[in-house]
């Protein structure tokens, strides 16, 4: 009974303050991490740290953090007590604090997640570096083609008489404030789609991991960062869950839990099913059909030669470092591909000004 109303306690239980608490940020994150790792290697009680944790940082973490040692000392594992607190703590590190309290490896998930945040911290400034004058450039020729349409409306009146020839100088039929409220209209709409598209494959609306990870695991650099990232996670926890010698079963839902995306998760019903039958885990990830031949192959080896969690470790390792290189080149071709649809609209806008100015010559040589 009293288990049955810890759960429900830990589930319900989230204090007002934090429901709506905001995300930490990377850097927040890689710090803390790292902190939690260094301590827990050399010894240190996790209470200890926490207690050190939140005397520092703004005063949100501070208050996150004394919110965490309450729970803990309620009898809540940490995993359970960062869950509880709404959304501070990603998902994703919570399911790795989760599998690492299982396996007994608190101090190496929370390396790993310290050099996987800096690693995405890193890849995001280099992308934001990068952008950066493209995006100038771009708020720089739309604030010129804003100012163009609204001269236009003063030094082009509409003309009672449709003869009259007038130079569209924004090359868009606009003129005045109204043509610049039509304008506006349009590029926020289409940046709120694109915001909203984005935003929706990122919380998995419609089940959009499992729908466009199959379309580009395969597309160079894309999909390699999402599946390497997802793979090493995996390798490791299976690692250290093994280590630890917990049962099989479970050691298969954490490792797929721990990839954080919702395609391999989609595996887990078919690898656990032939995993009760009594197959080796290569076994079970083939039946999935969403790991990697080369992983199944690599993991099958392994248990071949009774080298299973050595496998596994420098699998992780492997695709950690691989995940790094696609993160780099992630960044780099994001930026390109924006600096080419940005030149492309100038070129547009330029091109329509061009022809504007060429159809007023005609329509006055023609009279």
């Amino acid at each position: 009974m009293h288990a049955k109303s810890t759960t429900k306690f830990i589930e319900e239980s989230s204090d007002k303050d934090f429901v709506r608490s905001k995300p930490m940020s990377l850097y927040t994150l890689e710090q803390f991490c790292q902190r939690m790792g260094v301590g827990l290697r050399a010894g240190v009680d996790l209470l200890r740290l926490l207690e050190v944790e939140k005397k520092q940082g703004s005063s949100h973490h501070r208050q996150v953090n004394e919110e965490v040692i309450l729970k803990i000392r309620k009898g809540n594992s940490l995993a359970q007590a960062l869950k509880s607190i709404g959304g501070y703590y990603p998902h994703m590190l919570v399911q790795m604090i989760s599998a690492g309290e299982s396996g007994g490896g608190l101090d190496r998930i929370f390396t790993y997640m310290s050099g996987y945040y800096h690693d995405l911290r890193t890849a995001r400034n280099d992308f934001l570096q990068r952008i950066a004058w493209p995006i100038i450039q771009l708020v720089m020729a739309l604030m010129v083609i804003s100012l163009v349409i609204v001269i236009r409306g003063f030094m082009s009146p509409p003309s009672s008489n449709p003869n009259d020839l007038q130079f569209d100088s924004s090359g868009l039929g606009l003129s005045g404030f109204g043509g610049l409220a039509i304008f506006w209209s349009v590029i926020l709409s289409f940046l709120g789609i694109l915001f909203l598209v984005a935003f929706g494959v990122w919380k998995n609306w419609f089940g959009a991991h499992r729908i466009l990870l199959p379309l580009i695991r395969n597309v160079p650099v894309i999909g390699t960062v999402f599946t390497t990232t997802a793979i090493s996670r995996l390798s490791m926890t299976l690692s250290m869950l093994l280590n630890a010698g917990v049962d099989a079963r479970r050691c298969l839902r954490e490792a797929f839990k721990s990839t954080g995306n919702h395609y391999y998760i989609a595996g887990l019903p078919l690898a656990e099913a032939t995993l009760a039958k009594g197959a080796s885990f290569a076994s079970a990830f083939e039946a999935s059909k969403v790991l990697p031949n080369d992983f199944v192959r690599a993991i099958e080896v392994g248990e071949l030669s009774g080298t299973e969690t050595d496998s596994l470790d420098r699998l992780a390792i492997d695709y950690n470092q691989r995940a790094k290189s696609a993160m780099t080149q992630l960044a780099v071709a994001s930026s390109v591909a924006i600096w080419v649809m940005i030149s492309l609209f100038l070129i547009f806008m330029i091109i329509r000004m061009f022809m504007s100015y060429v159809d007023l010559l005609n329509n006055a040589g023609k009279m």
